[in-house]
């Protein structure tokens, strides 16, 4: 292959901070440079000293270091560094995994430095020197201004020279587009092209995870970075969605406290080394090991072979049968249940605000959830929040007293959190919601909510957050499942008949070892549970039998329940109030999967503090 279709292939696809690191490292080593040829330019030395000690101020200023200007240039040149390293990746866009790039880049910097750093401070600090007569024997200007500018121009070619090599080295993807994956470095590209493409390999293992969660992805990224530059392992991923959800903040989205891309992440920015398919699952033959996903959108299906699968596709609602609550219900899984709840929350309010009708105002202004656990707990808290808020901020014409906001559960609420149970059915009362305890919702339909012991409950807005179950291409496999329909595992987070295959998430039934109780089906768990599945299934994939056991001990556990209330127990430590409210956001905060996603959320509560919640539809 020629060089110059390497260069096409080259794809430099760098972070802010990786570049950014790469630049500092850069130039600091022209700093180290450049003082070799400062040291014998005993004027350009003095002037180093000479503003270090007027802008510290250290030293006298008329003595001389060698160690002041060596310092001066290391400060001086790690702030440039940062600078450089943001205006390289967010306005030059230049390629600098080419060497010619990269010296072009220095020549640039250091020219640029040499301007708007080095001529002011010889203009401000030498000029007025020489003008008194203090070094007018000792300092020539000119003589000063064209050693600086040298110099600065040999910091600016060993930074871009640096700079260029770490790209090279440490930031440079490789890209098979025929297979849509990356490579760290050139020299595995091509064997991967030769191996694979070329008289094609007998040995390669081919590795398919179904799930674009917190399991899969998590399994995704650890097998990356294990096999990144093995020919011999392909990775693929399957999702219908092509991003990844942060699920547990989804009833802020609803309410208008977060903006929905803030917790949605591509999911091919996770792919590296990995092909991703946004496709359905439509069928999954273990015996010929295969997979069969129809696209996105159209009836055209694929089969996609494999040698281990990772099974992580999660749950979706489950409604136990009742198809009127199916029909009419709500519901709070997916992005697109949130940006829903909000709109029709919003049209509500809308409505009972012109609506004259009393009885009919009440039963726009009743919200029903239905369901005690996390999901239906924080979604009643924010709805209650959000739409009191409302009322009282935009709704003049309707009456804070003709808001009725009911929770629904089949058992006390917060069931995995039974210690905080009373704490919550407290903080919730107050807040103005009514709760229904040990009751089942038997029908939903007309806008009239009916439970098993015969209340009645006329509502327009119902929203079912109770329960879940597997996708019905899981449970119909061939394997041991759980009364659930969930699939069961051994303690290796693989299926009992087949090693092969491993399953973890909320469609996978684990048990601990230690005791046998079932691990809760939560976002910490399928977290730590990716670790171990891309543990073992790196040691099969290369022959070795160990095999690691999931154990493992939850951080905690907490919950939102409205506009600065939570509860929480973490490490034994019981929390309700402001105190679990802000434990609340410094956790999921810190699950995000990127720096950009968290600082985004982050502002978004920033600006959630000080204004009210926006109440345009979307």
């Amino acid at each position: 292959m020629s060089d110059s279709v390497e260069e096409v292939d080259c794809k430099v696809n760098f972070l802010l901070r990786k570049e950014v690191t790469f630049v500092i490292l850069g130039s600091v080593a022209g700093a180290l440079a450049m003082h070799v040829p400062a040291i014998f330019y005993s004027s350009f030395e003095e002037l180093s000293h000479e503003i270090l000690s007027q802008v510290l101020p250290v030293g006298e200023s008329d003595g001389h270091d060698d160690g002041t200007g060596f310092l001066l240039h290391i400060f001086v040149s790690t702030i440039i560094g940062v600078v450089a390293g943001v205006i390289l990746h967010r306005a030059l866009k230049m390629d600098i995994s080419r060497p010619s790039m990269g010296l072009i880049f220095g020549l640039l910097a250091g020219g640029t430095a040499f301007i708007i750093f080095a001529m002011p401070m010889i203009y401000l600090i030498m000029s007025p020197s020489l003008a008194a007569d203090t070094h007018a024997e000792q300092l020539d200007f000119t003589k000063v201004v064209l050693e600086s500018l040298g110099i600065h121009l040999l910091w600016g070619l060993i930074m871009g020279s640096v700079t260029s090599f770490l790209t090279r080295r440490f930031g440079a993807n490789y890209i098979c587009r025929e297979c849509d994956v990356e490579f760290f470095n050139s020299a595995t590209r091509k064997a991967h092209i030769a191996h694979v493409h070329g008289k094609g390999s007998q040995s390669m293992r081919r590795v398919l995870i179904l799930g674009g969660g917190y399991a899969g992805v998590g399994v995704l990224n650890r097998l990356q970075k294990k096999f990144h530059d093995d020919i011999d392992v392909s990775i693929g991923l399957v999702n219908e969605s092509n991003f990844f959800l942060h699920t547990p903040m989804l009833p802020e989205m609803a309410t208008g406290s977060i903006e929905p891309r803030h917790i949605a992440t591509p999911i091919r920015k996770f792919c590296h080394r990995a092909r991703f398919y946004q496709a359905r699952v439509t069928a999954i033959d273990l015996k010929e090991r295969q997979v069969t996903i129809r696209r996105t959108g159209s009836e055209s299906t694929s089969v996609l072979p494999y040698d281990y699968l990772v099974i992580a596709s999660g749950m979706k609602a489950n409604f136990f049968g009742n198809e009127s609550v199916k029909r009419n219900a709500l519901k709070i899984r997916k992005l697109e249940d949130a940006i829903k709840i909000r709109n029709h929350a919003i049209g509500a309010l809308e409505g009972a605000d012109l609506e004259q009708d009393p009885a009919a105002k009440a039963k726009l202004m009743t919200f029903v959830v239905v369901g005690g656990g996390f999901s239906g707990v924080e979604t009643v808290g924010e709805l209650n929040s959000f739409v009191r808020d409302s009322v009282r901020k935009y709704y003049h014409n309707i009456p804070m007293s003709s808001i009725r906001v009911i929770l629904v559960s089949s058992s006390d609420i917060l069931p995995e959190v039974s210690a905080l149970s009373a704490h919550a059915m407290s903080a919730l009362t107050k807040a103005g919601v009514t709760i229904h305890i040990n009751v089942r919702l038997t029908e939903y339909t007309g806008g009239v909510a009916t439970l098993n012991d015969g209340t009645v409950i006329e509502t327009e807005t119902l929203i079912w957050a109770a329960g879940g179950m597997v996708d019905e291409i899981v449970a119909k496999l061939d394997t041991e499942h759980h009364k659930s329909g969930r699939v069961v595992v051994n303690s290796h987070l693989s299926l009992k008949n087949n090693p092969d295959i491993f399953a973890l998430g909320d469609c996978a039934f684990i048990t601990d070892p230690r005791d046998g109780t079932p691990y809760p089906p939560t976002a910490q768990h399928a977290a730590q549970e990716a670790k171990v599945v891309a543990n073992n299934l790196a040691n099969r994939i290369r022959g070795i039998e160990k095999q690691d056991e999931f154990t493992y001990d939850a951080d905690g556990f907490v919950a939102k329940i409205g506009s600065m209330e939570g509860v929480a127990l973490m490490k034994g430590v019981r929390m309700h109030g402001l105190a679990a409210w802000f434990v609340w956001k410094h956790y999921y905060l810190s699950m995000l999967p990127t720096t950009e996603k968290k600082v985004r959320v982050g502002f978004d509560w920033l600006v959630d503090l000080f204004f009210p919640r926006d109440i345009s539809k979307t």
